[in-house]
């Protein structure tokens, strides 16, 4: 069995719309850090990146293409499909596991304290090995201000299927991330994470948003397994 990802290099990440950007799955964050934020109802974001994946066992390619979507107030619905145009380590499918999320602002306090409960359903259509397969997980994100950053925390317990829900052995997971983000300058925002799960992964996360304009902002940075 060859090597798992041990790190991903974000060349770019464009996101358009208004106010931050696309976190996992869609939902509203950045590339590794999700945060309380809902988008305003009516409001579309979207985006897609380049991330170039170095293993052990070779060198993939990926471009995620994410969407979401302000449904109602205090509603977000969000969608990620991957895309794997090279794949020198499972050698596997154009397509990776497609996810439907969706986050609601459960509660915000005084000082920018918020709540925002999330769900999501992910669908086998990728690799065995390569892809986590099917799972249903429900979970949170919380994000307070403290002085000039943001810190969020989110966990997330998830039932997994593999590729074949209906014949493997469901077994339950939990993940989780914390990090936090910062503005340097009113265009420059950097972000930090660290995530892992039950399952004996853990990875850190770096990278920096820059905002273009009023519609339009990049992402880069670098993510690493840690062991």
């Amino acid at each position: 069995m060859k090597t798992l990802i041990p790190a991903v290099l974000i060349l770019s990440s464009m996101v358009i719309a208004d106010s931050n950007g696309l976190g996992p799955y869609g939902l509203s964050g950045w590339p590794g850090l999700p945060c309380s934020d809902i988008l305003p109802q009516g409001t579309l974001r979207t985006g897609a990146s380049l991330e170039y994946i170095d293993t052990d066992g070779g060198a993939m390619v990926a471009v995620p293409l994410r969407g979401c979507w302000g449904a109602f107030e205090d509603f977000e619905l969000a969608a990620e499909i991957p895309f794997v145009p090279l794949d020198d380590v499972w050698e596997g499918s154009l397509l990776g596991d497609v996810t439907v999320a969706g986050g609601w602002l459960y509660e915000t306090t005084r000082g920018g304290t918020a709540l925002k409960l999330t769900g999501r359903i992910t669908l086998p259509t990728g690799e065995e090995y390569r892809d986590r397969g099917a799972e249903f997980a429900l979970g949170g994100v919380t994000s307070t201000t403290f002085l000039d950053f943001r810190l969020s925390m989110a966990g997330e317990y998830a039932l997994n299927g593999k590729q074949d829900p209906f014949d493997s052995k469901i077994r339950d997971v939990f993940y989780f991330t914390g990090g936090g983000s910062s503005y340097i300058t009113p265009d420059l925002l950097v972000n930090g994470s660290l995530s892992g799960s039950t399952s004996g992964v853990l990875q850190a996360s770096a990278g920096l948003q820059i905002i273009l304009s009023d519609d339009l902002s990049a992402d880069c940075g670098v993510f690493t397994d840690l062991e």
